[in-house]
């Protein structure tokens, strides 16, 4: 654990970082089984997340936009006569949705407020909580490195909790590893304390594939740019322009997929690789899913994770959901 003062902004760092050979067992694994994958968190290099934060300002993907407008809507709800609390964020980012929930807490209560943004990227905490203490300085900002999968129990103690985890960013796990957090998450909530999960609903599949498909290829160098990220850490040779862009909605499972399919045979090579990988024309990467929810669906994920809907704010259309949740 390592304490600091960062423009004057505390830091905690609880970061459990992978060694590099654990790195390379992790995504070559993943590319030697069948079907193959790469872990979607290898998306988040520099570049990956400066392209991530231009998807979320497309036209076609109205995830972001549409959550804000319901949060503009409700949060005066949700938040009423907070005070004496810690906010929790949990894969914070950037801080344009905190904010709005800040901004719905009366001015007099804010100097009760602890912010608590919890990310694995120590720059973004400290971009972001730049921007609030400068916009709500009677907040106090504690900022956490860590990945929220593995150290909620590492969140200061002690104040009635507000936990957020907006964007969707839930529909980006596998089933069992979001039951498993969420009913962790429950375990450390006390009966005062909420959760405001952002979760994107089922809607017509061209809507949905429109917005991991957008016309300006964003996505799709999103994509192919986490083969760079691999290149880097393993030293293969991936030759990203060679290998398609690929999103649909997968009904069975009412998820998004998102693959990398290459154009032609292609061989990959790695000194960490006993022989060469050789991947043929078609065959596809899976690199991301994305789940999307119906209310029946959110009743009995949640129930799962033992957790109680409080309430499910949508927006007109119903497109996005913003469920407010207390530990069962």
């Amino acid at each position: 654990m390592k304490n600091e003062v960062v423009d004057g902004i505390e830091i905690t760092d609880h970061l459990r970082r992978l060694s590099p050979e654990q790195v390379r067992e992790e995504i070559l694994s993943g590319l030697l089984d069948s079907p193959r994958s790469l872990p979607s968190k290898y998306f988040y290099d520099q570049k990956g997340s400066r392209l991530f934060e231009d998807i979320t300002k497309l036209d076609e993907y109205y995830l972001t936009d549409t959550e804000k407008g319901i949060m503009r809507r409700t949060m005066p709800l949700v938040v009423g006569e907070l005070s004496d609390a810690d906010v929790i964020e949990l894969g914070s980012g950037d801080c344009s949705k905190i904010s709005i929930l800040l901004e719905s807490i009366p001015e007099e209560s804010r100097s009760t407020i602890r912010y608590v943004p919890v990310d694995v990227s120590r720059a973004a905490i400290v971009k972001s909580a730049v921007k609030l203490r400068e916009r709500f300085p009677r907040v106090r900002i504690q900022g956490l490195v860590a990945n929220f999968h593995h150290r909620i129990e590492e969140v200061p103690d002690g104040h009635r909790k507000l936990f957020c985890f907006f964007g969707s960013t839930i529909g980006n796990l596998g089933q069992a590893e979001s039951e498993s957090f969420l009913a962790g998450l429950s375990e450390v909530m006390r009966p005062a304390d909420r959760l405001l999960l952002g979760l994107d609903m089922v809607k017509e599949v061209g809507v949905l594939e429109s917005a991991y498909n957008d016309s300006k290829g964003i996505t799709a160098a999103f994509n192919r740019n986490i083969l760079d990220v691999v290149n880097r850490l393993v030293q293969t040779d991936f030759r990203p322009r060679e290998f398609d862009h690929s999103a649909f909605f997968n009904s069975e499972v009412n998820r998004i997929e998102m693959h990398l399919v290459p154009r032609r045979n292609s061989t990959v090579h790695s000194p960490y690789l006993q022989s060469p990988l050789e991947i043929s024309s078609g065959e596809t990467i899976h690199t991301e899913n994305s789940y999307k929810y119906t209310p029946d669906s959110i009743e009995s994920f949640c129930k799962k994770c033992r957790l109680n809907v409080e309430n499910i704010f949508m927006d007109e259309r119903e497109w996005f959901s913003l469920v407010e949740l207390a530990a069962d």
